[in-house]
């Protein structure tokens, strides 16, 4: 009896030290696997600059934070590729994230919010030229407006879905959402919260402003976009999660912050932007938005 209680106690401990070494084992599996991730993710880490243009406009005293001339955007244009940098869509971004396409090895994506009227008569010709090509994120309401009106003007009017089905074919612009009506929302910044406002209404309302802007473009012969520009930048954690939950695979902020595009979908979320103002040289500004 004795013997056998020796044998069971001894079997015991043999199992226990076992379960140790397994659960070390599986630690160490974990940690190297992780390891293995992070380096994984490091090999294909990309640096993405992200320029944030809006209006182009010849008229010098228009000139200001968010409007640049046609000369100094065709000089950003030239000093890009001087620099060896080769422009990508947020279509090539997804894929290369999903692992189903590759990044030059110097890549930078532009963006041009609002949908001015402007873009397509002197950004669209320039990066034609140059075979290079850039984001435009429309405000919904103002292309069904211009649509409506016929009316082209570079100093107030917006891109008709005729245009932007231009832009889209050629290659060089690929269309995006910037809310259909949420820019110019009076008591509200963008697509944020009011205060106070009901989290349920909020959310209703923003799924359906987007809805409607994604909705209008499918309709007017675009893909559906892939990318949410925030008006302004604001956004917060409810915004992204309303986004995330319509199927929006990237977002663009306002912060102007480094991107690293990897394998992980995360990456091309809130994506940092330097804003390109008048009045500063193009060396200068790319001195900062490259470094």
């Amino acid at each position: 009896m004795g013997k056998q209680l020796g044998i069971g106690k001894t079997l015991a401990q043999m199992a226990a030290t076992l379960a140790v070494f397994a659960c070390v084992f599986l630690m160490n599996a974990r940690f190297q696997s992780t390891a293995v991730q992070t380096v994984a993710e490091q090999e294909t880490a990309v640096r993405l600059p992200v320029i944030m243009y809006h209006s182009i406009l010849k008229d010098q005293a228009r000139a200001g934070r968010y409007v640049l001339s046609p000369d100094a955007l065709a000089a950003d244009l030239d000093y890009l590729k001087a620099q060896g940098y080769e422009t990508v869509s947020i279509a090539q971004l997804v894929d290369y994230v999903d692992g189903a396409g590759t990044l030059p090895e110097k890549p930078v994506l532009l963006t041009f919010d609002d949908g001015q009227y402007n873009n397509y008569l002197y950004a669209y010709p320039l990066l034609k030229e140059r075979g290079m090509c850039a984001v435009v994120s429309v405000i919904g309401a103002e292309t069904v407006r211009y649509t409506e009106t016929g009316q082209e003007n570079a100093y107030w009017s917006y891109l008709s879905a005729e245009r932007l089905r231009e832009m889209q074919e050629s290659g060089v612009f690929e269309i995006e959402n910037h809310s259909y009506d949420l820019h110019e929302n009076a008591g509200r910044k963008g697509c944020l919260k009011r205060r106070g406002e009901d989290d349920a209404a909020y959310r209703a309302l923003l799924t359906e402003d987007t809805e409607r802007a994604q909705e209008m473009l499918v309709n007017a012969g675009l893909p559906a976009p892939l990318c949410y520009a925030y008006p302004y930048g604001a956004c917060s954690r409810e915004t992204e999660e309303v986004l995330r939950g319509l199927g929006f695979r990237c977002t663009l902020g306002c912060a102007e912050k480094e991107n690293l595009i990897t394998r992980d979908p995360d990456c091309l979320y809130l994506l940092g932007r330097y804003n390109r103002p008048s009045g500063v040289s193009t060396e200068a500004f790319f001195g900062k938005a490259l470094a």
